[in-house]
């Protein structure tokens, strides 16, 4: 069950960050609801420790409304499982 991805903005920098089984299309799938938008991350970090995939996404430049869209589509892929 998928749970609400955590948003931390600053002033120029959105950062998702969420835990989530470790398959292998979590991550592509989080990366490519930015690449349909034409963003690329200025940072990505995903590290598997166990059963366990943490991830960190950080996009500059993203308007509100946008980062709130991107949030709550990454927080409904499958394997998603709860925010740090």
């Amino acid at each position: 069950m998928s749970s609400v991805l955590a948003l931390k903005r600053n002033a120029s920098t959105v950062r998702y960050c969420f835990e989530a089984d470790v398959e292998p299309a979590v991550l592509p799938r989080a990366l490519e609801l930015l690449a349909k938008r034409g963003l690329v991350p200025a940072r990505v970090f995903a590290q598997a420790i166990d059963d366990a995939l943490s991830v960190e996404i950080e996009v500059e430049g993203l308007a509100s409304e946008t980062a709130e869209h991107v949030g709550r589509s990454l927080a409904q892929i499958v394997g998603v499982r709860e925010v740090f």
